[in-house]
C-alpha cells in the first residue's frame, strides 16, 4: 500500500508537471498509432486487390504479405511506445486524484 503521508502538494506539482510536458508526445504518438491503423488497411486492400482467386483466399494472401507483416510490426512497435507513455499519464492523473479525495476529506475534518 503506497504512503499516503508522502503525497503532498509537492508530489501533485510534479505529476502536473509531467502531464504538461507529454502532451505533446502523447498526442503524436495517439496520431502516429492512427496514422498506421489506416496503414494497415490500405496495405492489406493493395494485395487483396491484386490478388487472384476467392475471396478467402486473396484474404488470406493479403494478411500472410512481407507488407501487411511489416505493417503490423510497425503498428505493434507505435502501439507499445504509446500504451507506456498514456499508463504513466494515467498513474499520474490517478494520484491527482487521491490527493483531492485526501485533500477534501482533510477539508470535512474525515482525516
Amino acid at each position: 500500500m503506497p504512503n499516503l503521508d508522502r503525497l503532498d502538494e509537492n508530489r501533485v506539482e510534479t505529476a502536473l508537471t509531467y502531464l504538461a510536458g507529454t502532451d505533446e508526445e502523447h498526442a503524436m504518438l495517439s496520431g502516429e498509432v492512427k496514422r498506421i491503423e489506416e496503414l494497415l488497411k490500405t496495405s492489406k486492400a493493395k494485395i487483396f486487390l491484386q490478388s487472384e482467386g476467392g475471396v478467402a483466399e486473396r484474404e488470406q494472401k493479403a494478411l500472410a504479405s512481407p507488407e501487411y507483416e511489416k505493417s503490423v510490426q510497425e503498428w505493434s512497435d507505435i502501439w507499445k511506445s504509446f500504451k507506456i507513455i498514456d499508463n504513466k499519464r494515467l498513474h499520474e492523473i490517478r494520484i491527482i486524484d487521491v490527493w483531492r479525495t485526501l485533500e477534501s476529506s482533510r477539508r470535512k475534518g474525515n482525516l
